[in-house]
């Protein structure tokens, strides 16, 4: 299992493993191992952009509609999990790299952070060779989504994240409207947490009105790996949780089940606990 190294725990001596078409399977019987202690996941998505950009000052609606026009025609590029628990240690990242990116499709037209994304360096052609069929991915993770392993996922400014996740459990099409994607979420993911709306209960945070990068740098809390990078922001994500978890003194009720910019909650349900004493069964045999 993990070596325990401060906040972070640490597989073979890795922070991060990486994830493509050929070792799928035996990471994901790795990352089942994992979940049972470490059951908190933080995620990050990285995609190519947006077919249609959103203009300020839209209503929630108008911005969810450009969400579901963008998620519902591109494919994500990498997934990236970090497995945390409420300690705030950190079990691993995975960082899920996908292969169903045409470069026509995906590219033509698309207002995206291509040219961004490769002075980074990606590389789209190995994500064309050796990455993960979404499909595959889908019978492979669901089981997980399934099985309730996963007591919470926590996300910054994390729609687009959700609904990327979202796609991976088969579903045709993002759902019509904001309420709907929700109820959709809640039932498929249960409760999220997003970072971004969190800080708005928080003066010295700035009311939320900051980025990922410059939260951890008022938290004081270090990057591992490169920006914009899928399991490096999922890694940077998970470790602002657990420093924000310390600093805020606000009630948990009140931030979680929300993503920023998403008016309604997205939070599962989990039936109460009932202990039966088995005297009392006995006798009604």
């Amino acid at each position: 299992m993990a070596k325990i190294i401060g906040e972070a725990a640490i597989v073979g001596g890795k922070w991060k493993r990486d994830v493509w078409s050929h070792n799928l399977l035996e990471e994901i019987e790795l990352m089942k191992h994992c979940l049972s202690e470490f059951p908190i996941v933080a995620m990050d998505t990285e995609f190519p952009g947006f077919l249609r950009c959103t203009p300020k000052g839209v209503s929630d609606e108008e911005f969810y509609q450009c969400l579901q026009f963008n998620v519902n025609r591109l494919s994500i590029l990498q997934l990236g999990l970090t497995l945390t628990d409420e300690n705030g240690r950190i079990g691993m990242t995975w960082e899920f790299n996908f292969q169903d990116f045409d470069k026509i499709s995906n590219m033509e037209g698309v207002y995206s952070l291509d040219s961004f994304l490769k002075n980074k360096g990606f590389n789209f052609n190995i994500l064309r060779s050796c990455g993960i069929s979404p499909e595959e991915f889908s019978r492979q993770f669901n089981p997980i989504l399934r099985s309730g392993r996963i007591q919470r996922w926590i996300t910054f400014h994390g729609l687009y994240d959700i609904a990327y996740l979202m796609k991976f459990t088969n579903i045709i099409c993002m759902p019509t409207s904001m309420s709907n994607f929700a109820i959709m979420a809640a039932h498929l993911l249960g409760t999220v947490t997003d970072l971004k709306h969190m800080a708005r209960y928080s003066d010295y945070l700035l009311n939320g009105n900051l980025g990922l990068k410059k939260l951890a740098k008022m938290l004081q809390v270090n990057r591992i790996g490169t920006a914009h990078f899928a399991g490096s922001d999922s890694f940077l994500t998970a470790s602002v949780y657990a420093k924000m978890r310390v600093i805020m003194k606000v009630d948990p009720k009140i931030h979680e089940g929300f993503l920023y910019g998403l008016p309604y909650p997205i939070q599962g349900y989990r039936p109460p606990v009932v202990i039966v004493d088995p005297k009392l069964t006995h006798n009604r045999i």
